[in-house]
């Protein structure tokens, strides 16, 4: 069987070719040391959430017209692996994938206690949002099998063009997106983030875990101010980068943050297919030294309502579709290659997991986290989760040992931006207007 490849299946591909990320998806999750996931199970359910998932069970043919084709069934058992130690888990969690391959799909059981699961995802698949759809199902399969060993989970085949989102918008709203958010996703500004040169670089994840009792007032003073915790953190990322890039008064920087397009969907909460449907856009702030935590949020509010209220994220879409339509994918691919600018740092939030829809027949994990791609340099991106009530930084590199520590460094300096104490007093007083 064959699949079509979707404008940002190919996207996502051209990212890697052009040394912007390795585009895949990346998820941990952690068990109690008195309980771990079944492997005869999970296997199982793996190779089910395949079947049930065709996208997943193939690989990737490049060429003129780009397209999927469906694996023999006995190539599903590559999808899962079992590690013995905490490195080995690390390996698998970071390794490339090879859409030509295939599946699709990756998942490490660690065999120790405590126990772990590392899930991957190509990215070229899906987004985010998609992805943590995957993993609800994945853990829901393995629930069911759990009780009734020859379950078989429903079909996921839907629709996965982003012209799902287009259809809701008109003419006139496509035509005023293309002159009014020209600069939403392209690069904007020469400014990088401080890493090594000339040295082995390597894949890795930093991430830096906030625990309730950190992110609590964090939420809180976030409601206080009208604000959302991902203003908050985009807040502190650019305080933070202010400084680490030693810009001057004065000097403004651009930081892209990623949008989940299924904002637009009536059926949004529904997983009736595994896609991309994100898109991006820019925002911008002027460094000003001596300004407050709460002067910087109010400007970064002002600013994400301002896209919020004039079709965030659509100038991307209009833009792919009108190239791949006119242009067919080959031509599309080959001005892609050499046109493509992507954003030397960016953020995304990929949104809370549901610890209810992760439970593994009863089993939840005690911590997990989800992030993106890891970035080939010079290229840099903060990344956040949230897990019962706990929110996760992380930033996926391609570096060197001292690239690690750097950015250990950095992601504490990025937790110390964000307010401590968050009284309802403090906070109405410092509240943007």
């Amino acid at each position: 069987m064959q699949f079509t490849a979707e404008v940002f299946d190919q996207v996502q591909r051209l990212f890697d070719v052009n040394g912007f990320n390795d585009h895949q998806l990346h998820c941990v999750l952690r068990f109690d040391p008195d309980a771990a996931p079944d492997a005869t199970i999970l296997s199982k359910a793996v190779i089910a959430s395949i079947e049930a998932i065709p996208i997943l069970g193939a690989r990737y043919i490049d060429g003129a017209k780009p397209h999927w084709e469906s694996l023999d069934r006995a190539d599903f058992a590559r999808a899962f692996t079992v590690a013995q130690t905490e490195a080995d888990l690390e390996a698998v969690l970071v390794a490339p994938s090879d859409e030509g391959r295939g599946p699709q799909v990756k998942v490490c059981l660690l065999d120790a206690r405590p126990a772990a699961i590392a899930v991957t995802l190509n990215h070229m698949v899906c987004d985010a949002a998609g992805f943590k759809s995957y993993l609800y199902t994945l853990s829901a399969i393995y629930t069911e099998l759990t009780a009734d060993r020859v379950y078989a989970p429903r079909a996921v085949t839907g629709e996965r063009s982003i012209r799902s989102v287009l259809e809701h918008f008109g003419f006139g709203t496509k035509l005023k997106s293309l002159f009014l958010q020209s600069e939403d996703n392209n690069q904007t500004g020469d400014r990088r983030f401080p890493l090594s040169e000339g040295e082995t670089d390597r894949p890795f994840i930093v991430t830096r875990r906030l625990a309730g009792e950190r992110t609590a007032p964090v939420k809180a003073y976030s409601r206080a101010c009208g604000a959302t915790l991902n203003d908050l953190a985009l807040t502190a990322f650019y305080r933070s980068l202010f400084l680490y890039l030693d810009l001057r008064p004065g000097e403004r920087l651009a930081i892209p943050v990623m949008v989940d397009m299924r904002r637009y969907l009536e059926n949004r909460g529904e997983f009736t297919a595994l896609t991309n449907l994100t898109s991006m856009v820019a925002t911008q702030l002027d460094y000003r030294p001596e300004e407050p935590f709460a002067g910087t949020l109010r400007r970064v509010k002002a600013e994400m309502d301002a896209k919020k209220g004039a079709d965030i994220g659509l100038n991307a879409f209009v833009k792919l579709d009108l190239l791949f339509r006119i242009c067919g994918d080959r031509i599309a691919n080959a001005r892609l290659r050499t046109r493509l600018k992507n954003p030397l740092i960016c953020m995304t939030n990929v949104g809370s997991l549901d610890e209810a829809r992760l439970a593994f027949a009863g089993l939840r994990p005690s911590e997990a986290y989800l992030c993106g791609s890891i970035k080939y340099k010079p290229y840099f991106q903060l990344a956040l989760s949230t897990y019962r009530d706990e929110l996760t930084f992380s930033i996926n590199q391609y570096g060197s040992g001292g690239d690690r520590e750097r950015i250990h460094a950095f992601l504490r300096d990025v937790e110390a931006q964000l307010p401590i104490v968050a009284s309802s007093a403090t906070a109405s007083a410092t509240a943007p207007a």
